[in-house]
């Protein structure tokens, strides 16, 4: 009878050890996927960002100012990468992208994003050269007055 009293109740040690192990494994877990939560960096544009086409297509796209970044990662070459969420309503064209053994079960092909400087726009403007409407439109749209536009003018050297 004293043995089976004392193989229980190693049984029952053996039981509570595996338990303790275990939940000091999770709280491990837990506590670790919160704190990396909060050590994310996280970033919102104060000015709009040239986005360059996939597959270097030469075509620019605008992010908007506002935009929130979350930082992903950086890389020895000197630039880093981010995520950005984006809310869809409606159907989206789209292709199905195969997975490939190169892809190791992850697929990411980042575009590039850029300040928007005077070079870029002189290098977009010299493929994309607009009218006189188009300057009129622009001009129109963000409620630039003739007096604005006069200054503009004066302000540019001859």
């Amino acid at each position: 009878m004293t043995k089976r009293i004392f193989a229980n109740k190693q049984w029952l040690f053996g039981v509570a050890v595996v338990v303790l192990v275990n939940a000091a494994v999770l709280a491990c877990v837990a506590l670790n996927n919160v704190s990396s939560g909060h050590d994310t960096k996280i970033l919102r544009t104060r000015e709009p960002m040239l986005i360059e086409g996939p597959n270097s297509d030469e075509s620019y796209y605008v992010l908007p100012a506002g935009t929130t970044l979350y930082y992903d990662k950086s890389f020895s070459e000197g630039h880093d990468r981010y995520i950005v969420y984006f809310y869809h309503k409606g159907v989206i064209a789209y292709e199905d992208v195969p997975m490939k053994p190169e892809y190791k079960g992850n697929f990411v092909s980042p575009l590039w994003m850029s300040n928007v400087d005077a070079d870029a726009l002189k290098k977009m403007f010299k493929r994309f050269p607009l009218s006189k409407e188009d300057v009129a439109a622009v001009v129109k749209a963000n409620g630039i007055t003739k007096d604005d536009m006069a200054d503009i003018i004066r302000s540019m050297p001859d």
